[in-house]
């Protein structure tokens, strides 16, 4: 019987997200195994949903939404209950998490993929977007001192983004950094070793397999 839940997306650090939090939470779902840049994008089914052709991409009995940290987000306030907590909207936690997530969105996620738009293949997209050595290393830079940012949040010996429990900003925190080690960008240890307990968690492993770029549909 479906559940209504569906995720479009594989193989970056973005579909990571939706995954991993559905994997936290013990969710049902259907997996759309879509690579970004693919025939996939011209599914019918897709192209009723979305013209942003773009992955990830969420759908249930309520909401259609594409950005990977509304999704995480979105899934948290409705399921997260003590799994993937979310503060009051009004509280100064809920303040808090909402200026962290938006911190690590546009001053992290959005370096990551400018370096990813003008760097090198294979993990580049250079022949697509131009080269622009210029660009790749003002964005590493500009994400190196927005690391040390996110390192402080860590100072006072927390274990997570908002405290002692993993949550939602957490998602999106680990997978920048996974991006950010592929690329090899300048990481703090405190932050290094934050992502590694992040990472040791089953619904990481299990997420991490199904993001598998290999398992993407062939259509």
């Amino acid at each position: 019987m479906s559940t209504g839940r569906t995720v479009w997306g594989i193989g970056t650090p973005r579909t990571l997200r939706p995954l991993w939090a559905l994997a936290e939470l013990g969710l049902d779902y259907e997996h759309k195994k879509v690579l970004p840049r693919s025939a996939g994008m011209d599914d019918a089914d897709f192209l009723a949903l979305t013209k942003r052709r773009k992955v990830p991409f969420y759908q249930d009995d309520r909401v259609q939404i594409g950005e990977s940290a509304a999704i995480v987000n979105y899934l948290a306030d409705r399921h997260g209950g003590d799994v993937l907590p979310m503060p009051a909207p009004d509280s100064a936690e809920g303040a808090m998490l909402r200026d962290r997530t938006l911190f690590i969105m546009t001053e992290i996620d959005a370096r990551m993929y400018a370096i990813r738009m003008h760097d090198n293949p294979p993990l580049g997209l250079h022949e697509i977007y131009g080269a622009s050595d210029v660009a790749v290393e003002a964005a590493r830079a500009y994400a190196e001192r927005q690391f040390d940012e996110a390192a402080r949040w860590l100072a006072d010996g927390r274990q997570y983004v908002m405290g002692e429990q993993f949550g939602p900003a957490d998602i999106l925190l680990v997978s920048c950094l996974d991006w950010a080690l592929l690329y090899k960008i300048d990481v703090p240890a405190p932050l290094r070793d934050y992502r590694d307990r992040a990472a040791a968690r089953p619904g990481y492993e299990t997420a991490k397999a199904l993001n598998d770029p290999s398992r993407a549909s062939a259509e």
